[in-house]
């Protein structure tokens, strides 16, 4: 099973001017996941993934 980081994702929607690579990504997961903890690696499966996709514009 594949796995993906927001930095991958946010590369693969165009976004690789930011300060803080997945930053956008990274954005949209705490508004959709607003309970899990702080400071903990995100590391998305496909199904996440592609809801990151199909919800973050591309740039």
């Amino acid at each position: 099973m594949a796995t993906y980081e927001p930095a991958e994702l946010a590369r693969e929607l165009e976004y690789r001017d930011e300060a803080r690579p997945g930053k956008v990504v990274r954005d949209y997961l705490r508004s959709k996941y607003p309970d899990r903890p702080k400071h903990q690696r995100w590391v998305l499966d496909e199904e996440q993934a592609a809801d990151v996709r199909a919800n973050v514009p591309r740039k």
